[in-house]
């Protein structure tokens, strides 16, 4: 029963996923990407990585996944509101403290300086959240930790309270680092740190919160950058 949740929630991912790369390369201009080729390719991607994803944070000691056992709905939906929404907007606001200068730099992504409404932010919000952290959260930060936590297993029973915190802070500044690096040099910093605070809320609360913490860090930063 638990694989069969394990996929049915990787298949859900993929394809909300896989819709919100389509409607962002539809709403690209200029874009000569093929939508369709979009939605499969990612569709493919996601149901790949986050069915691994899943299934290596069960071993992991990880829920991973919010709805792998959901007891009561009001108390799922709670805990996405208090670690991944809130933590989102306010991250949001410090990413537009800090980087809000050079919102018009060329190194920045042209799709992303050229954003003309909401529904823009709302897209590209959405398309780079759900996948980055299906990718680095669920599936890399879930493999680094059950890698540490077996590195780690023969000592123990000797330093049991080092065990018990070096794995996870590994994994989440490597995990980090990698998402960091994928960013140009002036969203290293904020790609790193804001990476460390997604992994902490996707150890607490699962993907969903995580998804949900990008996505509305983005878009706040996104509309209130661009668009007002």
């Amino acid at each position: 029963m638990r694989l069969e949740k394990i996929m049915a929630i990787a298949v859900v991912l993929a394809v909300l996923t896989a819709v919100a790369a389509g409607l962002s390369v539809s709403n690209a201009r200029n874009s000569m990407v093929s939508p369709a080729w979009t939605m499969i390719s990612r569709f493919i991607v996601v149901l790949v990585f986050g069915s691994f994803g899943l299934a290596v944070a069960r071993e992991s000691q990880l829920q991973g996944s919010l709805f792998i056992n959901v007891e009561e709905w009001s108390l799922t939906v709670r805990d996405i509101v208090n670690y991944g929404v809130l933590p989102g907007f306010v991250l949001g606001l410090i990413n537009y403290f800090f980087f809000f200068t050079y919102r018009y730099s060329p190194l920045v992504a042209a799709r992303i300086r050229g954003m003309k409404s909401i529904y823009d932010s709302f897209i590209i919000s959405l398309d780079s959240g759900m996948a980055e952290e299906i990718v680095y959260r669920l599936f890399i930060l879930s493999c680094f930790l059950f890698s540490f936590r077996h590195l780690y297993s023969r000592i123990a029973p000797l330093w049991p309270g080092v065990v018990a915190i070096l794995p996870k802070a590994l994994s989440i500044v490597l995990s980090s680092l990698l998402f960091a690096m994928v960013h140009n040099v002036y969203g290293f910093t904020a790609a790193f740190f804001g990476g460390m605070l997604l992994g902490l809320i996707y150890i607490q609360s699962g993907i969903e919160s995580a998804i949900a913490a990008h996505f509305c860090a983005n878009f706040f930063f996104f509309s209130a950058s661009y668009l007002f």
